[in-house]
């Protein structure tokens, strides 16, 4: 993506945020008419009637201006065109679910067959290599991408369960990838930097209205349309050798610990492991937060925290160590190894799989008896 000077990009960007911001705001209004608001049930972490589906401003505003760039020739590759078509279809497949609640065997057919699609839209894709090992077979290569996109694309869906925590994680993720690119290459001129920049920009005009509390939810339709971008953003880099698979496990790191421990997890209790549910490690630290604190803003600001606190995990641990991965990546595994670690633990600690809430320890006390009758407590 190349401009003679900043002022187009920049027009572009502004331009994207608005179209975003007001998409959102447009759906807040229309969401009674439409039937997108959402009611509280046992499996939500929301206490209010709230607005689904307003990630449908981010899809729009963000495959809009790749459109744009596309048919003027300032962006190319495969990426657009699959990101466009596959996009759309993930997209609609998840607002449909916003409306209608779509049986999950259904919606993972659909999905399965979009992104298997997409994913040999790029074939022949690059080898793995392990510490000098190769797995160079086409057909093997497209299943495990086909699978671990699928698993990504719904991992990000159950990962959206609290107030801004998956605009946050996604704002993230593509803001450090293309600063990995750019130190890589020395420039922002690759068409994958192009549209993580273009969609960052896309959902901060949806997340000023998701962080909490959040007034409108970005839904299946939104959820599901970042964790497909951001997996054929990752096989395109892939492709182009821009970053490596190291890079793409470390930066999403906070999302493919929790979603997958609880998985296995709930698996191995014989839970029905498809179904809505509250026992991610991001729900249930939230929950511990909320009943350590008093007032009517309590459940904010366990949100904000726990998002916070993942845009903190990502910026201070995560980023670093994917920049030892791009540059050592003879130590990609080992360097995986440091980087899930510390957020195995943690999920872990908070009983991540596990029904019900992480345990207050109450403070016990005793009374001390005076002669005057006065009891002191400690």
């Amino acid at each position: 993506m190349m401009f003679d000077s900043l002022m187009i990009p920049g027009l572009i960007a502004v331009g994207v945020f608005l179209v975003s911001f007001t998409c959102t705001c447009a759906i807040l209004k229309l969401a009674p008419q439409l039937g997108l608001v959402k009611s509280p049930t046992s499996r939500c972490s929301h206490v209010m009637p709230t607005p689904r589906g307003g990630g449908v401003s981010f899809v729009v505003s963000s495959l809009f201006a790749f459109s744009v760039l596309f048919f003027s020739t300032d962006l190319s590759g495969t990426v657009i065109p699959v990101i466009l078509c596959g996009g759309t279809l993930i997209a609609a497949l998840g607002f449909w679910d916003d409306l209608y609640n779509v049986p999950v065997r259904y919606r993972l057919v659909a999905q399965a067959s979009i992104i298997a699609a997409s994913v040999y839209a790029f074939s022949p894709l690059p080898a793995l290599e392990f510490w000098g090992w190769k797995l160079d077979i086409a057909l093997l290569s497209w299943g495990i991408a086909t699978v671990a996109l699928i698993w990504w694309l719904n991992l990000f869906n159950f990962m959206d369960g609290i107030d801004g925590i998956a605009g946050v994680e996604a704002t993230s993720i593509l803001v450090a990838a293309t600063l990995l690119i750019f130190f890589k290459t020395g420039s922002f001129a690759s068409t994958e930097q192009a549209i993580m920049l273009l969609l960052a920009v896309s959902l901060l005009g949806f997340m000023i209205f998701n962080m909490p509390p959040a007034k409108i939810f970005m839904g299946d339709a939104g959820s599901t349309f970042l964790g497909f971008t951001l997996g054929i953003v990752a096989l395109s880099s892939l492709n182009s050798g821009s970053l490596n698979l190291w890079v793409w496990l470390i930066l999403p790191a906070v999302f493919w610990v929790d979603a997958t421990f609880t998985l296995l997890r709930r698996m191995i209790r014989r839970d029905c492991w498809y179904q809505a549910h509250q026992s991610h490690a991001y729900q249930r630290l939230s929950r511990f937060l909320e009943a350590t604190q008093s007032g009517s803003k309590a459940r904010h600001r366990a949100h904000r925290k726990v998002s916070l606190g993942t845009l903190y995990i990502n910026v201070g641990w995560l980023l670093p160590l994917s920049v030892i991965a791009l540059y050592w990546p003879a130590w990609g595994l080992l360097t995986v190894a440091v980087a899930w670690t510390p957020l195995v633990l943690l999920v872990a600690s908070c009983g991540a799989g596990k029904p019900g809430n992480i345990e207050l320890q109450q403070k016990h006390t005793k009374k001390l008896e005076f002669q005057e009758g006065v009891s002191l407590e400690v």
